[in-house]
């Protein structure tokens, strides 16, 4: 069940805590309203890339030169949900504006992944599946970043903590996945290294 459904898991759990938060909430802080704000982004980025209209899953199989059914690229979208869900709902709780950050700078990540992935992946047209999202989170992230400037939640050093902690975040995940499909990460350095140099 997990396997099958758990992207529609996780947007029980993203919209059922938006709709109880609207609803029951009252006064939220700046952190946890912003942290509902990414509970709804990553949903939408989330169904626009495996969905509707979906397909940037096999764009990343296909780039790292893996066979996979569309049974195991399900599987190995749950530890996706799971990042997902802790990072949005530990800032939520916490209201700690450092650890609020993963969920920022990941969505700085995602307009870049998805802008290069277009020379990367060789697309006939100016757009891979969950680029619309990943654009919509970024344009988030930045107006978020100069949010937390005006209102200094953080000092410098606090956003430079946010830059490890997001790569531990995202390298836990990733390689939770990797490990789903088979993969080391020796395999995947040499194979991005050989695709890159063809890109380029």
């Amino acid at each position: 069940m997990l396997k099958k459904y758990n992207l529609e898991i996780m947007t029980a759990v993203f919209f059922g805590t938006i709709t109880a938060c609207a609803v029951f909430g009252g006064r939220l802080g700046l952190i946890r309203r912003i942290m509902l704000g990414y509970m709804f982004l990553f949903t939408l980025h989330e169904w626009e890339e495996t969905r509707f209209p979906g397909g940037f899953a096999d764009l990343m199989v296909k780039f790292f030169g893996v066979k996979a059914d569309a049974d195991l690229i399900a599987k190995a979208h749950i530890p996706v949900a799971v990042l997902l869900l802790v990072i949005t709902f530990v800032p939520f709780f916490t209201q700690r504006p450092t650890l609020s950050l993963v969920p920022i700078y990941l969505g700085l990540f995602e307009t870049f992944i998805h802008v290069v992935g277009i020379k990367i992946h060789k697309m006939n047209k100016p757009y891979t599946p969950g680029m619309a999202t990943g654009i919509m989170l970024g344009i988030t992230s930045v107006i978020v970043l100069v949010t937390y400037s005006k209102e200094q939640l953080l000092s410098g050093i606090g956003y430079v903590w946010g830059i490890p902690l997001t790569i531990l975040c995202f390298a836990a995940m990733q390689r939770t996945v990797l490990a789903i499909y088979g993969l080391g990460y020796q395999y995947v350095i040499a194979n991005v290294k050989k695709k890159l140099r063809k890109t380029i």
